[in-house]
């Protein structure tokens, strides 16, 4: 399981590194507790600083299992615990950064938000873009639930 207390080391081992939750997380940061039990760590990263985070991960016994959509997302597992971080690089541009999809389209995600983790400030990233990173594939249970929660963000 990845664990808020697990996500703090996480962004606290990737410190200089230009590093955005998103994700289940980035939904529970946005929402300001943890509301699901959550398997990976979805990260924003911005694409000068990709090697940079696999290298640190790296180093923390994390295991590069995926990479055949590097310009989408790159994941990496933990050698011993299973459990995941998934990268997701985006290119620095005027008012954010633009994320490639699966079907080869950029989108604008505007700059990071505060969010809270565990009772921690975290940088996560905004209501907009998470809906927008939700599109083009079948829910899941876990991705409904998230869907609720952004719902119930922007209605107040």
């Amino acid at each position: 399981m990845m664990t808020a207390e697990r996500v703090h080391g996480l962004l606290d081992a990737l410190a200089g590194v230009d590093v955005w939750v998103d994700g289940g997380w980035g939904v529970d940061a946005l929402v300001g507790r943890q509301t699901r039990a959550h398997g990976d760590l979805d990260l924003g990263v911005v694409r000068p600083q990709l090697d940079r985070a696999v290298e640190v991960l790296g180093g923390l016994g994390y295991e590069l299992t995926d990479a055949r959509y590097v310009e989408v997302t790159v994941q990496l597992t933990h050698a011993e615990e299973g459990h995941r971080v998934d990268l997701h690089p985006s290119t620095p541009v005027l008012g954010g950064t633009e994320q490639l999809d699966f079907d080869g389209k950029t989108y604008l995600i505007p700059p990071a938000v505060e969010g809270w983790i565990g009772g921690r400030q975290v940088r996560c990233m905004p209501v907009s873009a998470q809906r927008r990173s939700h599109q083009g594939y079948e829910f899941r249970r876990q991705d409904l639930h998230d869907m609720r929660l952004l719902d119930e963000l922007e209605s107040g």
